[in-house]
């Protein structure tokens, strides 16, 4: 993740393309590539499925925490404010920058992807804000966090070291993380958050969980 400096960005997307989150939920069930809670990475394959590499990650706490593919949630390292950083600035201004893995069974080639302050109604920030405040807030409750620092690590995770890629249409894509609360050294719950990119525009559609378990 690279901190942008609050700058224009390029046009939104055509209001045509933001049909809304529930549209852009992932119609596969399956989870290709989950792994186990702070154990593993995994990297796409020829067939776009994850390999499972095994990464050295972060030392897993012994209290309850949050997991995606490798890496620990950290309350305090991973603080951010969103809402204050956006306020007062045009939807267009991007707030943060992301690197974007590559997924070769898709033909989708690595890049950015940016997070825009966006607007409620259509896409960005905001409209993060606004749609999926409750849902995110919900992983955070369990780890004593704020659901904006889970929404950004989360989104982060996802366009980083996605789980899976799926394809939403021609220019849109999904990438997907398995995030997991974990406890006592086992997952008790876990949530694919879908990160919902535009190809042609580099910009971040939405972002929502989806609780697996």
């Amino acid at each position: 993740m690279r901190r942008a400096p609050l700058l224009a960005a390029a046009l939104l997307m055509p209001v045509a393309l933001l049909t809304g989150c529930g549209s852009l939920t992932p119609a596969a069930t399956t989870q290709p590539g989950a792994t186990a809670a702070g154990t593993s990475q995994s990297e796409p394959g020829d067939d776009g499925q994850a390999t499972g590499q095994q990464a050295p990650g972060q030392p897993a706490p012994s209290g309850p925490h949050l997991t995606a593919e490798g890496r620990v949630f950290d309350p305090a390292a991973d603080d951010v404010d969103p809402g204050a950083d956006c306020e007062g600035e045009a939807g267009r201004t991007a707030y943060e920058v992301f690197d974007r893995a590559a997924w070769p069974a898709l033909d989708v080639t690595a890049g950015d992807a940016t997070l825009t302050c966006g607007n409620a109604s259509g896409a960005g920030w905001r409209h993060i804000a606004d749609g999926h405040t409750g849902d995110f807030g919900e992983l955070a409750q369990l780890v004593d966090a704020e659901w904006e620092d889970v929404a950004v690590f989360a989104i982060d995770r996802a366009l980083e070291q996605p789980t899976r890629v799926e394809s939403y249409r021609d220019d849109i894509v999904n990438y997907d993380v398995l995030v997991e609360y974990v406890d006592g050294g086992e997952a008790q719950r876990s949530w694919m958050v879908t990160v919902g990119v535009g190809l042609g525009s580099g910009q971040i559609i939405t972002s929502f969980p989806d609780e697996q378990r």
